[in-house]
């Protein structure tokens, strides 16, 4: 069961599902969109609804509706292959996300950060966001609350009509992937199939060592994961033979609403993982926060490499990009509101990295290396290099050179790296992306 084709679903996809489960589909995305539509409209979502969009926002989200199909009228539950493609003639319409990794915050307990994320989701959902990505993180609240995003799908789906729900990501190495390919598809059919799966092999040593596998292995771990979750998503029943993974003659349910599977993309950070993903013709997910610009454009050429050496397209849904965000009365006003959050963050992942079991020691040179490159990180470099903060004008210019520059199809925005943020403050920024940068970018 080696070798399998990452893009396409295997050639099993069978008649079974795709001819005779026409009519069970049908009357199973009905019952879902009843009791999915029974949920909206109660609690915080109405208050942010009753603003209307600004007249410029508001054509935006009209011409996507025609290009991509979205009505906007509740949750997308047509059985299809990934998200609607939204282009004007060759040139393509961008798709921007948000990111959430829900750090502790000064003041405010577990369950209100988590209810402030779900409110900051519910806001992006009526500005007219596309995908909300949660991050998948162990072991360290100051850097992260969010250990399992899946759990999450269902509740955003519940309390939102139309954005679709990423994982960034799952982290394949540290689950079995049967246990991950079950919850996956149930958090695709309770969202209505918004689900956008996010995976990666992860590489925080604590992680590993908290769950017992060896951070050696993520690699491989990653790549028979992927398989087995693919085939159990568009087998009827299947059998694998691997290192770590052995399936004999299962049948694996749920089967997942989207098809052949959710959207499937993986995050790259190392020239190493650009290059693999690059074989396996994947979809790719990458982040400045870890691969600043000028390390990103030799990743990228790489990637582009040796997907073509692979035989693999360009598809126009390529290359997601999460970058720190903030738009400010002016350039100056931006980077200092997000000063405080930037440090943070960088504190907190030192903290993470210092966190090396003894086992671990082999590691040692280069987490100490990563650690040193962290404390002498001067800010203004971070502005440039890794960051968009700044007035409307120059957050337009920036992220139009580079969605240009690395074929972005997707812009995912971090507005509270850090989460030194108030949250009314948040709130601001992402109005006045929305209002004032997507219409110019889409």
């Amino acid at each position: 069961m080696r070798g399998l084709d990452p893009v396409r679903a295997p050639s099993g996809d069978g008649p079974a599902r795709d001819a005779s489960g026409v009519e069970t589909g049908r009357a199973l995305r009905g019952v879902l969109l009843e009791s999915l539509l029974s949920h909206q409209g109660g609690g915080g979502l109405a208050r942010h609804r009753r603003r209307a969009a600004p007249p410029a926002r508001a054509r935006l989200l009209r011409r996507r509706r025609r290009l991509g199909g979205r009505d906007g009228g509740g949750p997308v539950v047509r059985a299809r292959r990934g998200p609607a493609l939204r282009s004007v003639g060759a040139r393509l319409v961008t798709r921007f996300g948000l990111f959430f990794q829900a750090s502790e915050a000064p003041g405010r307990s577990h369950a209100e950060r988590f209810a402030e994320m779900l409110d900051l989701i519910e806001l992006g959902d009526s500005l007219g966001f596309d995908v909300a990505w949660l991050a998948e993180i162990h072991f360290g609240g100051a850097f992260s609350l969010l250990s399992s995003p899946l759990m999450a799908v269902p509740t955003i789906a519940q309390r939102t009509r139309r954005i679709r729900i990423g994982t960034a990501v799952v982290l394949l190495p540290l689950h079995h992937p049967l246990s991950c390919a079950e919850q996956a598809a149930t958090a695709d059919l309770l969202s209505g199939g918004r689900l956008e799966f996010g995976v990666g092999r992860g590489s925080i040593p604590s992680q590993f060592h908290g769950f017992g596998v060896p951070v050696a292995e993520n690699r491989a771990r990653f790549d028979e994961a992927l398989d087995i979750i693919r085939l159990a998503w568009t087998q009827e029943r299947f059998s694998y033979r691997g290192k770590f993974y052995q399936v004999e003659d299962l049948a694996v349910v749920p089967k997942p609403v989207q098809r052949p599977h959710p959207p499937i993309r993986v995050a790259v950070h190392t020239a190493e993982s650009f290059a693999h993903i690059g074989d396996r013709g994947l979809p790719i997910y990458s982040g400045t926060t870890t691969t600043p610009l000028p390390q990103l454009r030799e990743c990228m050429a790489l990637y582009r490499k040796r997907l073509a050496a692979g035989g693999h397209p360009w598809q126009r849904d390529q290359m997601a990009l999460m970058l720190p965000v903030h738009v400010g009365d002016s350039g100056a006003a931006a980077r200092d509101a997000m000063r405080p959050g930037v440090l943070q963050y960088y504190k907190n992942l030192r903290t993470i990295f210092a966190q090396l079991p003894e086992s671990y020691a082999d590691h040692l040179p280069r987490l100490r290396s990563i650690e040193e490159t962290i404390a002498n990180l001067p800010f203004e470099r971070f502005c440039r290099d890794q960051a968009v903060f700044g007035d409307v004008a120059e957050v337009v210019d920036r992220l139009q050179a580079a969605r240009d520059e690395f074929g972005l199809s997707q812009i995912i925005c971090w507005f509270d790296q850090g989460s030194q943020l108030p949250r009314e403050e948040v709130e601001r920024t992402m109005r006045r992306f929305a209002d004032q940068v997507m219409p110019k970018l889409a």
